[in-house]
């Protein structure tokens, strides 16, 4: 037969890959052990992408504003974070934008989140537990959008978020070790070294972020120190470090830098808070001497009617309340305070819980939960109308949102609205109630593997939650948003497989010193 007369081979048809198998022959490179945590982190930043596209460049508060007209015009104040502020003047000087600041936000939120399911695996919990709570987080209209805003309570959720999933790794080796082992070497104690390093980058972004954040560090230290006493060397360095870096930058660069120090008045709203409402409920108890002080500052019928809300301090610093006569008065408005204490301590202990709602309560009413906006404001939610000159800055038409899809936009924007449905504001947005939902997890945990080392997971919820009781200006969701994030991660722990299973827990992995 000749080569013309040949008869012709049929193709032979190549299947079409599925998209399982397309995912699997992407993952094939990668280390097995590095996989699920990678598709976590890459779920968890297409998720969040989504939201950055919807309201691109970034969702804007009051504080936004405030940052930019600081960082822009040369009055750099240390009354919000100075870090923070300058990653805002970064990103514009960089970019002309915020865009570049709120990817950055996406992306160190979605290697956190991918940390910490690598984390999860030593407590024998399924990936599909530890997917759903991700997309819980990126599905809630509260945690969705919050990544997206230029405002620096993100970055310290990210920290919270970080040295949570830090926790969970050496928490983990602890439940791995038997019992009293404390030395490791080679590629154990190499991987607790990274943890620990990783935790004090964690909890060095919370004091970084928020002037208050060091307390709310040094507090989960303490929760730390109690759950695993042995470690103390460790979980001090851990926690000493960053509140010192935070004390030098604050006291010594920042000074240096010519950031200025805010008026006295502006970080003592609590004492004034207190004073008030204790005045509102005592009227009696205070002396001539003291009223003529208090007088001198605002009229005392404000003192008494303002001082009434128990729920923020707001009411009191607004209107005729003098801010200048404070600050020439503070010395001895603090004597005021002092002498108050001592005549009605229960009526200080009453305005701090109640301040502290957010921090404890399960279902507060649906007015005493502040909520952001996604939509832009013309005047920057007020601000301008006391800083016209931003109207005219070059920065102006990026402080709105400009969405990449509009369809995105119109969506979350539904859905957002949605969620601010007052039946269900108690699971959507209120931190508190996700703090006692990863306690009694935790605590469940605790008990059925008979080791303390789990309570210690919550270290970072507990120091962020007594922060919030300790000091906070008002009922606003982002005071608990660290504590939010953290609750809806540890769900899947409520999963775990520890103690359940026949040979008891896992034999790998060592605790350090």
């Amino acid at each position: 037969m000749t080569e013309a007369t040949a008869p012709a081979t049929a193709a032979i048809p190549v299947p079409a890959r599925t998209l399982p198998e397309r995912l699997r022959a992407l993952a094939a490179p990668i280390p097995p052990r590095l996989r699920m945590p990678l598709g976590i982190a890459a779920l968890a930043c297409f998720g969040w992408l989504v939201w950055w596209a919807a309201f691109y460049p970034g969702l804007m508060t009051y504080d936004s504003f405030d940052y930019t007209w600081e960082s822009t015009t040369g009055h750099w104040v240390d009354d919000h974070s100075v870090f923070y502020i300058g990653s805002v003047w970064l990103s514009l000087k960089l970019t002309g934008d915020y865009a570049l600041l709120t990817l950055c936000q996406v992306l160190g939120m979605s290697a956190a989140i991918g940390y910490l399911a690598a984390g999860l695996r030593a407590f024998r919990v399924r990936t599909r537990w530890i997917t759903a709570s991700v997309v819980l987080l990126l599905v809630l209209p509260s945690s969705g959008d919050f990544v997206v805003y230029v405002w620096k309570d993100v970055p310290y959720v990210i920290g919270g978020v970080l040295a949570f999933a830090a926790l969970t790794h050496l928490v983990g080796d602890a439940l791995a070790a038997p019992r009293g082992l404390r030395r490791v070497s080679g590629s154990a104690a190499r991987g607790q070294r990274r943890d620990w390093l990783l935790m004090g980058a964690g909890l060095t972004l919370t004091c970084l972020s928020r002037n208050n954040g060091f307390l709310a560090v040094l507090l989960a230290g303490a929760a730390m120190l109690a759950c695993m006493p042995w470690l103390w060397r460790r979980i001090a360095v851990a926690v000493l470090v960053p509140v010192l870096v935070f004390l030098a930058l604050d006291d010594g660069l920042y000074p240096a830098l010519g950031v200025t120090k805010p008026v006295d008045y502006a970080g003592y709203t609590f004492v004034y808070a207190d004073i008030a409402y204790s005045y509102s409920k005592a009227p009696g108890t205070f002396t001539a001497a003291d009223l003529s002080v208090l007088s001198r500052v605002a009229p005392l019928e404000h003192w008494k009617t303002a001082g009434a809300d128990c729920y923020g301090t707001d009411a009191l610093m607004n209107g005729q309340f003098d801010k200048r006569a404070a600050v020439a008065e503070h010395s001895r408005l603090l004597g005021v305070f002092v002498r108050t204490v001592r005549r009605t301590p229960q009526e200080l202990a009453d305005a701090t819980l109640c301040r502290g709602t957010p921090a404890w309560a399960v279902m507060p009413s649906a007015d005493r939960t502040f909520l952001m906006a996604v939509q832009s404001s013309a005047n920057g939610y007020g601000f301008l109308n006391g800083h016209p000159d931003l109207y005219t800055s070059r920065y102006y038409p990026s402080m709105h949102v400009r969405p990449l899809s509009d369809l995105a936009h119109r969506v979350l924007d539904w859905w957002y609205d949605l969620g601010r449905t007052p039946q269900i504001l108690w699971i959507v947005w209120n931190g508190a109630t996700w703090c006692w939902i990863s306690y009694l997890a935790l605590a469940r945990l605790a008990r059925r593997v008979r080791r303390r080392e789990v309570l210690a997971v919550a270290a970072v919820t507990v120091g962020m939650q007594l922060n919030v009781l300790i000091a906070t200006p008002g009922p606003l969701f982002r005071y608990m948003a660290a504590p939010f994030f953290i609750g809806v991660l540890t769900l899947p722990l409520a999963f775990s497989r520890l103690g359940r299973e026949r040979n008891g827990l896992p034999s790998s992995g060592f605790v350090g010193q």
